[in-house]
């Protein structure tokens, strides 16, 4: 998402609705890194300057001021940040009336806690997915999701292993291939208790910056994100819109003619801290 010595001078997997063949994406079917730097250079020039190591002549000439630091553009991990309380609703992906419910939590998941993005079933109070992930020092970590029944009770989890990690270091119209694997728990039914593994293949490719206004509100510099699984079958690659402190507010899904068979957009914020 420097030179140790600073220089005066110019100078930062989701909900049932998305996910249909990416697991770590389930909303499709039913830290600033340089602020702090750029300030503390502006004061050690600002120090040096008034010390009179700034360039100033000795003979009392003011040295001249530093030249402020260009503002730090957008970047991937500030799209991946999520901010608990926030809350919206998205379009139905069938095209439906109903809109779906969406909160942004920090909640346990895999023995810690975690900001995750929760999915409600329909206009609903129960829930129907949630999935966890977070930007780190090396990448976006997407950590797994669970998956509910009918009554809200949480009927089984995925567990993503740590390679499932996004690096930072990718750039607009650049891909990664994800190699990882899944651990899947049942935790209700004649199957509770059973454990399964999975190994995992997708591409993810950041295809750029781009804003989008939606439900009323302009959403600046969301990452738009397509991934395609590698046995994709008779679908297509997905197409994932994240935005800061909301998660993904948009979502696309086509088949392998690039057709459109499923699409679901952000039409509300209910809340925003």
């Amino acid at each position: 998402m420097s030179s140790d010595i600073p220089r005066c001078g110019p100078s930062e997997a989701v909900p049932a609705h998305v996910q249909r063949n990416t697991p770590a994406m389930h909303l499709a079917r039913p830290h600033a890194p340089t602020t702090k730097h750029l300030f503390l250079t502006t004061v050690l020039c600002a120090i040096l300057a008034a010390c009179g190591g700034g360039g100033g002549d000795d003979d009392g000439t003011p040295a001249t001021p530093p030249v402020p630091a260009a503002p730090a553009g957008p970047t991937l991990a500030a799209c991946f940040n999520l901010t608990p309380g926030t809350a919206y609703t998205m379009t139905d992906p069938d095209g439906g009336s109903t809109s779906g419910k969406v909160l942004v939590v920090n909640e346990s998941f895999d023995g810690a806690a975690r900001n995750g993005s929760v999915e409600f079933a329909g206009a609903t109070d129960i829930r129907s997915a949630a999935t966890y992930w977070s930007p780190e020092s090396a990448g976006i970590r997407f950590w797994g999701f669970v998956e509910y029944d009918a009554a809200g009770t949480a009927q089984s989890k995925t567990v993503h292993s740590a390679a499932f990690l996004l690096p930072l270091t990718l750039q607009a119209g650049q891909s990664t291939v994800l190699k990882y694997t899944d651990t899947i728990q049942q935790l209700t039914g004649a199957q509770a208790g059973q454990t399964d593994t999975e190994a995992m293949e997708e591409t993810w490719t950041f295809e750029g910056f781009e804003t989008l206004t939606l439900g009323g509100k302009t959403f600046t510099d969301t990452c738009r994100i397509k991934t395609l699984p590698a046995a994709a079958g008779q679908d297509g690659p997905s197409t994932l819109w994240f935005a800061k402190g909301f998660g993904v507010i948009r979502v696309r899904h086509t088949n392998s003619a690039g057709q459109v068979v499923e699409e679901s957009s952000l039409n509300a914020v209910t809340a925003q801290p």
